[in-house]
């Protein structure tokens, strides 16, 4: 006879995929927001490449993501670009070869994101913790 109780726990044949908030990157670099070509230029002087360049907040809605990869140049699989709300900006950043792109979309559209490999971990929900902004600076005085 079949369980009939309304209250028994009920499998569900085909679970979601995992869209949970995330901020964590599977290397441990240290990151530096960038937002220029001259401030690349100095962080790869200073820290050689092993670190991750994270883009100004939206910079991938306001600037677009030719403009991240011509700051980025060579280092831009090791890059994050901020996509604001679009998971098409996001999609196009990651077909372009960016590492990862933050994007604040709906949960129905991350995980339709996270479904395909080639974007899985790649997403990101919210901005990494990033190095203290001074870190450019040869001087109090400089601007970044």
């Amino acid at each position: 006879m079949p369980n009939t109780d309304p209250l028994r726990p009920v499998p569900q044949e085909r679970p979601d995929p995992v869209a949970g908030s995330r901020t964590s990157l599977p290397i441990h670099y240290p990151v530096f927001v960038i937002s220029s070509r001259h401030e690349m230029d100095q962080t790869v002087q200073r820290h050689g490449e092993q670190f991750l360049a994270l883009s100004a907040e939206s910079a991938g809605s306001s600037f677009g993501i030719p403009w991240w990869l011509n700051v980025m140049t060579a280092q831009a699989g090791l890059s994050i670009l901020d996509c604001g709300g679009s998971p098409a900006l996001a999609r196009q950043a990651l077909d372009a070869g960016i590492g990862w792109a933050i994007c604040r979309a709906g949960a129905a559209q991350l995980r339709a994101l996270e479904a395909y490999d080639q974007y899985r971990g790649r997403i990101l929900t919210f901005r990494p913790p990033s190095s203290c902004p001074d870190n450019l600076r040869e001087h109090s005085h400089d601007i970044l």
